[in-house]
């Protein structure tokens, strides 16, 4: 292992944020953001064709094909902390459509694809200051 002040210092802060977020990373810092999971072996296809457009929009994204219940990949997903599994099954391969479940709000909706590729690159940026004001810096009346 190698020791240097420059590494130790990544260390504490990355120890910081997984401490203060209990291991809830904000979406845009998250290191896995999106799983997508089909609920089938028929809708495999559309799983990778979603994975590959939310790749593409510069999203961390992982598909995951096994051969298990969406409730088990759903499950598994939460306790690594991945915050938005996407479930593709049959009628939003037909539609166009994708299911996206929040884990850390606890909310579900189904998109269509394009929407949800927009929502999604909009809530990968990294966060501003929208007051203009630049962070620990004092105005003078």
């Amino acid at each position: 292992m190698l020791h240097r002040a420059l590494f130790g210092s990544l260390e504490r802060l990355t120890g910081i944020l997984l401490e203060h977020y209990a291991g809830w990373l904000p979406f845009w810092l998250a290191p896995m953001q999106v799983v997508v999971g089909p609920i089938s072996a028929q809708t495999e296809a559309y799983a990778l064709e979603v994975a590959g457009q939310l790749n593409g929009a510069g999203l961390h994204v992982e598909t995951d094909l096994r051969n298990e219940k969406i409730g088990y990949k759903i499950r598994e997903h939460s306790v690594a902390k991945v915050p938005l599994p996407i479930v593709v099954g049959q009628r939003e391969m037909q539609d166009g459509q994708v299911t996206l479940r929040w884990l850390h709000g606890g909310h579900q909706q189904t998109l269509p694809l394009a929407q949800a590729l927009a929502e999604l690159a909009q809530q990968n940026q990294y966060p501003s200051n929208l007051s203009g004001k630049q962070p620990g810096r004092l105005e003078n009346p």
